[in-house]
């Protein structure tokens, strides 16, 4: 039993070290952020009913800090049934570079948000491409950082969506899973074999959504339209880092209800279906070494000291990712995340493989 226990034990520091030593590797990619060179951006936006957010998205477009005639805002207005379509059009009455796509109807075969996101990429004039939700805020030097990257030669460029702090139940939980799973995306560049990104916020080339198949191997995918167009691109092994500078991140809206976050997340974890074999393997391996850990001190109770050892790594990730993303953790949160970490990959994670999953 004992060397069970270390076995397991050592199988979760492996992947401890893994995301440490990744974060590491992407952290030491540095760029000139004083570089005036101007990249030409194409900005995608699907929207679908965003009435509440997409007025104060596009006005933080507005007033960026870069040359108006250096990037195009595409709003792909996906089956807007309430004031979107109104707010985009007046919007884009006062702003030249702003052009409206308008869908009224979903495509067989192909996600409604991918569908959207295709239209408006096919409508890009520059290569370079910006991919935002509706309801993502901006600083205005965003698209000045992100053209620094760029400028360096990147061509793949994972972007971090953080959100405001809120007073909710879910808050103390989402605060420390976000940090791990931002942990875990910036890793994979790092190894450079990414297969976790953020559409909320981040950026290709158009070239490289080309040559990695675009879309069309995960179509049918409700979600993935980032995670698994990020493994594909990774395998071309393109020029790829991480934004850094919080000047070049988005804000993006904290789940307000409980059933929100739950299908957020199952939707989420709905494009595991379609992860290539090594990532699940991965996944699998993890989650599994994760619950062990937990359940051996009811059967054999030195075990436990694997498992305060689990603890002590975790809370070691979870404080090296706060400083790294300038969030701040609380020994509340550290308690919330362990238990609730467990259950929402024993609860939630498993029924994103079954049944009909919305997108709100």
């Amino acid at each position: 039993m004992l060397i069970a226990i270390c076995l397991i034990l050592l199988i979760y520091l492996y992947f401890i070290f893994w995301i440490l030593s990744g974060i590491k590797k992407s952290s030491n990619f540095s760029v000139n952020q004083s570089d005036q060179v101007y990249t030409s951006f194409s900005v995608i936006i699907a929207a679908h009913n965003e009435e509440s957010f997409i007025r104060d998205t596009l006005d933080d477009l507005a007033k960026q800090d870069y040359p108006t005639d250096k990037f195009q805002v595409i709003v792909v207005l996906d089956r807007c049934t309430d004031g979107t379509v109104e707010i985009a059009r007046k919007m884009s009455e006062h702003h030249q570079n702003i052009d409206l796509i308008e869908i009224d109807e979903a495509k067989e075969g192909i996600s409604p948000k991918k569908y959207a996101l295709q239209k408006g990429i096919e409508k890009a004039k520059y290569d370079s491409l910006v991919l935002m939700d509706a309801d993502c805020r901006t600083q205005s030097e965003y698209l000045k950082t992100i053209s620094a990257y760029f400028q360096a030669g990147v061509e793949v460029l994972l972007n971090i969506p953080k959100f405001p702090p809120a007073k909710n139940l879910i808050y103390p939980y989402l605060l420390p899973e976000r940090l791990i799973t931002w942990g875990i995306g910036v890793a994979g560049i790092g190894h450079k074999k990414p297969f976790l990104a953020f559409g909320t916020t981040w950026a290709y080339s158009k070239k490289i959504f080309d040559k990695a198949g675009g879309f069309e191997k995960f179509s049918e995918s409700l979600s993935g339209d980032d995670d698994l167009l990020i493994y594909h691109m990774g395998k071309l092994r393109p020029g790829m880092a991480v934004c850094l500078n919080p000047a070049g991140w988005g804000l993006t809206r904290t789940p307000a209800k409980l059933r929100d976050f739950f299908i957020q997340r199952r939707r989420h974890h709905s494009a595991g279906k379609f992860y290539a074999p090594q990532v699940k393997a991965g996944y699998a391996v993890y989650h599994l070494a994760n619950l062990s850990l937990w359940i051996l001190p009811i059967f054999y109770l030195p075990a436990i000291i694997a498992l305060l050892v689990k603890f002590l790594s975790d809370y070691f990730v979870l404080q090296h990712t706060a400083i790294l993303f300038r969030e701040k953790i609380k020994p509340l949160n550290f308690i919330v995340f362990e238990i609730g970490y467990l259950l929402h990959h024993i609860l939630i994670a498993p029924m994103g493989f079954f049944g009909k999953i919305k997108w709100r």
